[in-house]
C-alpha cells in the first residue's frame, strides 16, 4: 500500500491520512481498526451498491449494518439526512460506532454531515467512488446538503479518520461522470504553482492508464491537503479553493441539477478566468490557454442564456457573500491567485455573457 498523502488541523491536533490507488479498499483493516468500534455502519450510493455492494460487504464484514441513499444531487437534502439519522438511531449505532460513506461527492458530503451531528458526532471514513469525490469533495472535512435552492448551505467542518480513494471504483463509472471530475483537477492546477497544469495539458484524457490516473490524483490531492492544512476552516488561504464556485454552484443550481458539479464548476472557472482577464489581471494568452484545457477535457464551456437571471439570483444568495458583496476568487496567472476580490456590476455581467450560448 501507497504511503498515504495528509493533511493536519493543527488545533484540533488532528492529521487525516488519504489512500491512493487501485486496490486500497481492500486494506481497510489495515488502516482502520473497524473491530475496536461498537459497530460499523455503511453509507452507499445506490449505483455504487448496484455494482460493488457485494465486494464491500466481503471486505468489511457482513456483521456491518448498511443503508443504501439515493443517487443524484437532487436528493442532497434534509429529508435524505433525517432518513439517515432515523437509520443510525434504529440500528443502534451510538458514540462509539463508526460510519464509512461510500460514494461520490453528494453521498460523502451528507454522510459525513449526518456524522458530524448525530449524537453530537461520531467517527466516520470517506471512500470516494468518483473521480470528482477523490479529487476534491472527500477531502478536507466540508460537510454538509442543499437547502432552499442553494448548494451546501447547511454544513460542518468535520474531519475524517481517513479518505481511501480506490481508483478501481472508477472502472464503473459513467463516462459522463469521469469527465465531470476532472474539472476540480483543473481547479487545483489553477490555483497553485507546480506541474500539474502541464501535466493536464499533455495528457490524454481519454486513454489515461491506471498509473496515470493515480499520478494525477496524488498530484491534484497534495494540492488540496496543503491549503487545508494551512486553512483548515477557510479563514483565507483555503479561500482559493472556491476559484469557478461561484458562478459554478449558480449554473447548478440555477439549472435544477440538470448539469453535473463538475461541469456547471468548468463553466464556472472559464466566467471567473474571464472577469480575471476583463479585470486587468489575467493576461488573455492564459486565460486561452485555460479556455482550452477545459475543453480538451471535454467538458461544457457555455450555459443557456435563459438561465441568466436565475444565475445572478443564485450567486447573490452565495454562503461566502459578506453584507450582499459578492467576494470573487481571481487569477494574475497560473497559480497565482486572489480572494476576497469584490467587482464591477459590469464585469460580473460581461463575464458571465462569454458564457451564455
Amino acid at each position: 500500500m501507497n504511503t498515504p498523502i495528509t493533511f493536519s488541523v493543527s488545533d484540533k491536533r488532528a492529521t487525516v491520512p488519504v489512500y491512493i490507488g487501485s486496490g486500497t479498499f481492500q486494506e481497510i483493516h489495515s488502516i482502520i481498526l473497524l473491530n475496536k468500534y461498537s459497530c460499523v455502519f455503511i453509507i452507499i450510493d445506490e449505483n455504487v451498491n448496484k455494482h460493488w455492494g457485494e465486494k464491500i460487504n466481503e471486505v468489511i464484514g457482513k456483521e456491518a449494518s448498511s443503508m443504501m441513499i439515493p443517487a443524484g444531487e437532487k436528493n442532497k437534502t434534509l429529508v435524505t439526512v433525517e432518513k439517515i439519522w432515523a437509520t443510525l438511531s434504529k440500528k443502534g449505532v451510538d458514540r462509539k460506532s463508526l460510519i464509512i460513506n461510500i460514494g461520490g461527492g453528494m453521498a460523502c458530503d451528507i454522510g459525513a454531515f449526518a456524522a458530524s451531528t448525530y449524537m453530537r458526532g461520531i467517527s466516520f471514513v470517506q471512500v470516494p467512488t468518483t473521480l470528482l469525490a477523490m479529487a476534491d469533495a472527500a477531502i478536507g472535512g466540508k460537510t454538509g446538503f442543499n437547502f432552499n435552492g442553494l448548494k451546501n448551505t447547511i454544513g460542518t467542518f468535520s474531519m475524517p479518520l481517513a479518505v481511501i480513494s480506490d481508483s478501481s471504483f472508477l472502472t464503473t463509472l459513467p463516462q459522463r461522470e469521469f469527465r465531470s471530475g476532472f474539472a476540480e483537477v483543473i481547479k487545483h492546477a489553477l490555483i497553485e504553482e507546480g506541474n500539474l497544469f502541464d501535466y493536464l495539458s499533455n495528457a490524454n484524457f481519454a486513454s489515461l492508464k491506471e498509473k496515470e490516473l493515480d499520478n494525477l490524483l496524488s498530484l491534484s490531492t497534495t494540492i488540496k491537503c496543503t491549503i487545508v492544512t494551512k486553512d483548515p476552516f477557510e479563514k483565507g488561504e483555503r479561500k482559493k479553493l472556491n476559484f469557478g464556485h461561484t458562478v459554478g454552484h449558480a449554473v447548478e443550481m440555477a439549472c435544477g441539477n440538470q448539469l453535473l458539479h463538475g461541469e456547471a464548476v468548468a463553466i464556472g472557472m472559464i466566467a471567473e478566468a474571464r472577469m480575471s482577464f476583463l479585470s486587468g489581471y489575467l493576461p488573455e494568452n492564459k486565460f486561452r490557454e485555460i479556455e482550452n484545457l477545459i475543453a480538451k477535457a471535454k467538458l461544457p464551456t457555455k450555459v443557456s442564456a435563459a438561465y441568466k437571471n436565475a444565475i445572478i439570483e443564485k450567486m447573490l444568495s452565495d454562503k461566502k457573500n459578506v453584507k450582499q458583496k459578492i467576494k470573487w476568487v481571481f487569477l494574475e496567472d497560473i497559480g497565482n491567485v486572489n480572494v476576497d476580490v469584490i467587482l464591477s456590476e459590469e464585469i460580473i455581467d460581461q463575464g458571465l455573457n462569454y458564457i451564455l450560448k
